[in-house]
């Protein structure tokens, strides 16, 4: 059922019944999320958060990996991150702002609770919204072991 599987996701039984009860009508989809994303790498951390590195080695890190390879890093202005992704065989950055209210690319839009709920959302939506040349998702944790079974 859908509510043991949520559960089972580590979602807070709480926060499930808010879902399961009022709020049903105004379910956010992507919390839906199909059986194939079971298995992201995503989910784990220590696949895309490399801590304080500089934009030169984070370009190194990244260099000759497929489109949609990413990593966040903690950026130099203070109190920031940074996403750096390839895009178009060229890896681009971009900021994240951390304010009271989480973590976005642009104020007000697009506040996540956690780095890792913004990685997830735009794991299936393009950045383009906040930067034209960026129309990439982050498809790679720079990380991630590829998937050693094929389906």
């Amino acid at each position: 059922s859908a509510r043991r599987w949520l559960s089972h996701k580590g979602v807070r039984q709480k926060r499930l019944n808010d879902w399961l009860g009022i709020k049903n009508d105004h379910i956010d989809e992507t919390y839906f999320m199909n059986e194939e994303d079971e298995n992201l790498p995503h989910y784990d951390e220590k696949t895309w958060f490399v801590g304080d590195l500089n934009r030169l080695q984070a370009e190194d890190l990244l260099h000759g990996k497929p489109d949609g390879a990413f990593l966040i890093r903690e950026s130099s202005k203070k109190g920031c991150y940074a996403c750096s992704v390839v895009a178009d065989g060229d890896v681009k950055h971009c900021v994240i702002y951390s304010t009271a209210r989480g973590y976005g690319f642009a104020e007000p839009y697009n506040l996540y609770g956690s780095l890792k709920e913004l990685v997830l959302h735009y794991q299936h939506t393009s950045l383009v919204q906040h930067n034209d040349s960026l129309n990439v998702r982050l498809a790679h944790p720079v990380y991630a072991q590829p998937p050693s079974h094929c389906r």
